[in-house]
């Protein structure tokens, strides 16, 4: 009899199954994430393709990809016409029409910003993997460094920083953006794909590396090779003159073409599906509630896009119109005076109204000013918004003059931490609210513009906004 155990016919067939499953499943679950971007691209923009150029109308089959081949031609086209004169002038004339309507050039605004910066050829965003202490000294975690900081956060933090984005796990689509001081910043030798491998996982895929058959690299050996790199990384460039530039072969060209037209499109694309989402969603929930009989698509041989918007505004106008009289008022009294006794909706109906009221509100400063403040520890810096001055027993127990700071995530800003500062803790921006939201949700690739007087520029911090105090 063999010293061996001998394995059961039970645990073999086990292990088996989950050969199997180690062979198919990746290939099983990438075949599939593939099938479902064609099938999606497909239904969208084949129905598009005119009878008589769809190959479908002439063959007994499908064929799949068609709207992928000619989605990539259309971008590609797009991108030549974009590169000649009549395509910057179109595009001009254009943007020049959007930078016109209120909401929409907002959203156009800060979608092509960042598409230009994540896109263009000379961007570092979002391709370098860096070690940060992060929440506290003495604790690590993963970062991806957008940019270099620069303007007003540069000129308050006093030294070269960097715009660190330290994502979730397993979602590394919402984070912290932080400003992380160069000393602070680590190279690690990731791309960035192995980074966000590294992030969804918790640590459990970890980059395979060849130590050429050297053995292991002791501690502080790989801390000096990790500094080292960082110096030679992080240090700045001597420019040289460049080489001269050959000339790009059809791929190239082709690829320079798509990526413009890329640049061209997504902006308009995702701004006008945005919009028409936002019209579609009230649409749906007005439109069914308007009698047959006032309802112009009853009469109408076709729907009208934005009539539930229309309907929405104008009623509230009337609303606060009527609200405005005695006998508006006497209503609302009457009607609060009701809710005052209903137990959980009337502290529903407060707290709702209360925010709305602090919000919305004239001389309210809530979500009005940007300020710099240290997070989450010293030599470490993040934006926050003033949502105003702490109340209640939170005075009482923090230092004078504390202030309520809204942390928002990144690119999330609707979720994050609710602060409590005393305002000589925090520095006011001059960025609008606006621009600072726009640089929290591109995780610092889109910096608005230095508004500092030209005299602070190249000099050290003025009298008046010294740097945010070093810590010990």
């Amino acid at each position: 009899m063999s010293d061996k155990k001998q394995v059961s016919f039970g645990t073999r067939l086990r292990n088996y199954f989950l050969a199997g499953v180690l062979v198919t499943a990746p290939a099983s679950i990438t075949f599939w994430l593939t099938w479902r971007v064609i099938t999606f691209i497909d239904n969208r923009i084949t129905p598009m393709i005119p009878p008589q150029w769809n190959p479908e109308s002439y063959l007994p089959f499908g064929v799949p990809g068609l709207g992928l081949i000619v989605a990539l031609l259309f971008l590609m086209l797009v991108g030549f016409l974009a590169a000649g004169y009549l395509g910057r002038l179109t595009m001009s004339i254009g943007e020049r029409i959007v930078a016109r309507l209120p909401v929409i050039r907002s959203v156009y605004g800060w979608t092509k910003q960042l598409l230009e910066t994540v896109l263009s050829q000379s961007s570092t965003a979002f391709r370098e993997v860096v070690l940060v202490e992060y929440p506290r000294r003495g604790c690590w975690a993963v970062g991806f460094i957008t940019g270099e900081t620069v303007g007003e956060v540069q000129h308050l933090t006093a030294e070269t920083v960097f715009n660190v984005f330290v994502p979730a796990t397993p979602n590394p689509t919402t984070g912290f953006l932080l400003f992380v001081p160069r000393r602070d910043v680590h190279h690690l030798d990731l791309t960035v794909e192995e980074g966000i491998k590294l992030v969804i996982s918790s640590g459990i895929v970890i980059p395979n590396r060849d130590h050429d058959g050297e053995g292991e690299v002791g501690v502080e050996e790989a801390k000096a090779q990790v500094e080292a790199h960082a110096e030679q990384t992080l240090r700045p460039k001597r420019r040289k003159k460049p080489p001269p530039v050959p000339r790009a072969g059809v791929v190239t060209r082709l690829r320079n073409y798509f990526f413009a037209g890329v640049l061209v499109t997504a902006p308009i694309a995702i701004t006008a599906w945005l919009a028409w989402e936002f019209v579609s969603f009230v649409d749906s929930k007005v439109t069914p509630l308007i009698p047959a009989r006032w309802n112009p698509e009853t009469y109408l041989p076709f729907s009208l896009p934005g009539l539930g918007v229309v309907v929405v505004v104008v009623t509230l106008i009337l609303v606060g119109f009527l609200t405005a009289g005695l006998v508006g008022r006497s209503l609302i009294a009457s009607g609060e005076r009701l809710l005052a006794r209903m137990p959980v909706i009337r502290s529903l109906y407060s707290a709702v109204k209360q925010i709305l009221e602090t919000v919305f509100k004239e001389q309210s400063q809530a979500f009005r000013e940007v300020v710099l403040l240290e997070y989450p520890r010293s030599d470490c810096w993040a934006l926050g918004f003033i949502t105003g001055p702490a109340e209640h027993g939170i005075q009482d127990l923090t230092p004078d003059d504390s202030v309520n700071i809204f942390l928002p995530t990144t690119p999330n800003p609707t979720s994050g931490f609710l602060l409590f500062l005393p305002r000589t803790a925090v520095r006011p921006l001059t960025m609008t609210v606006e621009e600072g939201i726009k640089m929290v949700v591109s995780g610092g690739i889109v910096t608005p513009p230095d508004r500092r007087a030209p005299a602070a520029e190249g000099e050290g911090p003025s009298e008046g906004t010294p740097p945010i105090a070093r810590s010990g």
